[in-house]
């Protein structure tokens, strides 16, 4: 990698793919999060690949990694610099998808953490970051920068503050509650899965908000099927974005899953 100086960095105006550049030239990537029993943990992380704007990681489903991000999705990355520059710092929201092609071509790009998966891609899981900052650190000086979210990561939906929608929304939970709807049980899975995604991003807006009827009523076992079926919903809605009811709706539409 040439020579890292300040000068030369914020001469680049992509910062995102600078530091992609940064990740993939590392020798080691180490990664800090919040321990399952909230303290903290370090471990070295695979850098996948940067695309679209996002900066891509993969993982075991396995890992305690996946699932201490799966509880507080707050990661913050180190690399060591050398001579280059002394220490460079990432950090962001892990944002977990199961989109096969991203997950295939993470693989593609950390073999070594396939074979720990023994060969079998249903073990991985890629995440990407939103809401990213870094620190670049030299001997001469040290700066701090954000990076722009990617406009085509699959980052599930993002939600208009209007009060109509937050009363939509309100009233779906409930109607799931009092009257399920009749849809096949993989589809319903991932119906409960996208209103958890729905209710994530309301609660983001209106703290307040009731989401405790779909807790109740939703139909999954385990964590750890909550996890999948809302990744697997998220990434179906991709980058949706609800500005008025009728969305809400539409984006709960089993045959258009079926199709995407």
């Amino acid at each position: 990698m040439d020579k890292v100086t300040l000068k030369n960095f914020l001469a680049k105006k992509d910062y995102t793919a600078a530091t992609a550049a940064i990740l993939e030239n590392a020798p080691f990537v180490y990664a800090a999060t919040v321990g399952l029993d909230n303290r903290p943990q370090v471990r070295p992380a695979s850098f996948a690949y940067e695309r679209d704007g996002a900066l891509y990681f993969l993982t075991l489903k396995s890992s305690r990694m996946y699932a201490e991000l799966c509880i507080k999705p707050y990661v913050q990355f180190c690399v060591p610099g050398g001579e280059a520059f002394e220490t460079f710092w990432l950090s962001g929201k892990a944002v977990f998808t199961e989109d096969e092609a991203l997950t295939e071509l993470a693989a593609s790009s950390c073999p070594q953490v396939l074979q720990k998966a023994g060969g079998d891609m249903k073990f991985l899981i890629v995440f990407f970051l939103t809401g990213a900052s870094a620190m670049i650190e030299t001997q001469e000086d040290a700066i701090s920068f954000k990076l722009p979210d990617s406009k085509e990561a699959p980052v599930g939906i993002k939600i208009k503050k209007k009060t109509e929608l937050r009363d939509r929304l309100a009233r779906v939970f409930e109607r799931r509650e009092s009257d399920p709807p009749a849809a096949d049980p993989e589809d319903l899975k991932t119906y409960d899965g996208a209103l958890f995604v729905f209710a994530d991003a309301a609660k983001a807006l209106w703290p307040r908000m009731d989401i405790r009827p779909v807790e109740r009523a939703a139909v999954f076992e385990t964590y750890d099927e909550r996890e999948k079926y809302t990744s697997l919903a998220s990434s179906k809605i991709g980058n949706a974005v609800i500005d008025k009811p009728e969305d809400i709706t539409y984006w709960l539409d089993f045959e258009k899953w079926r199709k995407g």
